[in-house]
């Protein structure tokens, strides 16, 4: 059996880490960041990855950085075989990536060396992509550069988000780390180079990445808010208000309009006039100190007299 060394950080890494121990077995360590105040009251919560390997009575390292001791001191302790990553969110240095006899590998959520970098599901979406997948690759200096051990592919659903697709591809990975560890245990695992002339990068989103600009085609902008949950949601203004979006569909307007000119009956639906002739109807909004509101039940307040003719200004 070998010694695992675990390092995660949020639900994704949970759901990982949780198919390892009961498809494979547990981690001799798992290795998370430390828990950070949330909330009114700054109450400390642990990592989704240090709950569950305490839950799981495993040895739970929180560290501010792992590369510096103590807690690089703890992990030469348990003397691993291999040290597993998913979505920890700390780059492992020399020191530790020489550390294991059979190295270390990383379960990154695209198909490599497409979307190397730190948001690879939301890029992947924004950008319109109908397939994504999980990488189990071997963990070099450079970002998300070293050799395949295997990938798994998966159709992106035309209406799904961030989040659903990542839940789906956290799945995805655990079985993907399960294989490529049998194989790399038995001896059996390939590594395959990556093609650097393939290589895209999906940088971190920013929260200013969040406002829309209607100018952009229906589809584009429905990619944008799709892309953006559960973090950060896309947003827009509403005369001087501001409003998440969380549902939209492309609609169809058969009279023109500028960029962010509203159509609505007023009750039932409100649709926005985009770039190059589309159109993008909102589902599901959240005024500023509001409760989320299917846009019928947002209409509902104005009672028949919505005042607006444009959005976005």
């Amino acid at each position: 059996m070998l010694k695992i060394i675990y390092m995660g950080t949020p639900k994704l890494a949970a759901t990982i880490l949780e198919k390892l121990c009961t498809d494979l077995y547990p981690p001799v360590a798992v290795v998370t960041q430390v828990a950070k105040a949330t909330g009114r009251g700054h109450k400390l919560v642990p990592t989704p990855v240090e709950d569950l390997g305490r839950r799981l009575g495993l040895n739970v390292l929180a560290s501010l950085d792992v590369n510096a001791n103590p807690t690089l001191d703890v992990i030469k302790t348990f003397q691993p075989d291999i040290i597993l990553v998913a979505a920890f969110g700390q780059i492992l240095k020399e020191e530790i990536l020489k550390l294991p006899r059979l190295g270390c590998f990383n379960v990154h959520g695209s198909l490599l060396p497409k979307y190397r970098g730190a948001a690879p599901i939301q890029r992947a979406i924004w950008n319109g992509e109908t397939k994504t997948g999980v990488t189990i690759q071997r963990i070099v200096r450079k970002l998300d550069a070293g050799d395949i051990v295997l990938t798994k592919e998966t159709a992106i659903e035309p209406n799904e988000t961030s989040g659903q697709l990542m839940d789906r591809l956290a799945h995805l990975g655990g079985e993907a780390l399960v294989e490529a560890v049998k194989l790399i245990e038995t001896g059996k695992a390939t590594f395959t180079s990556q093609e650097e002339s393939q290589v895209t990068y999906a940088k971190k989103i920013e929260k200013e990445e969040a406002i829309l600009d209607f100018n952009l085609s229906a589809n584009q902008l429905l990619n944008q808010i799709r892309a953006l949950q559960p973090w950060p949601v896309a947003e827009t203004k509403l005369g001087n208000t501001r409003i998440k979006i969380f549902g939209s569909k492309v609609a169809h307007l058969t009279h023109p309009g500028a960029p962010g000119d509203i159509v609505t009956d007023h009750k039932s639906f409100l649709t926005i006039h985009c770039g190059q002739g589309t159109a993008l109807s909102l589902t599901e909004i959240q005024p500023d100190n509001r409760k989320r509101l299917k846009i019928h039940e947002f209409l509902h307040a104005f009672r028949g007299n919505f005042p607006f003719e444009k959005i976005g200004t």
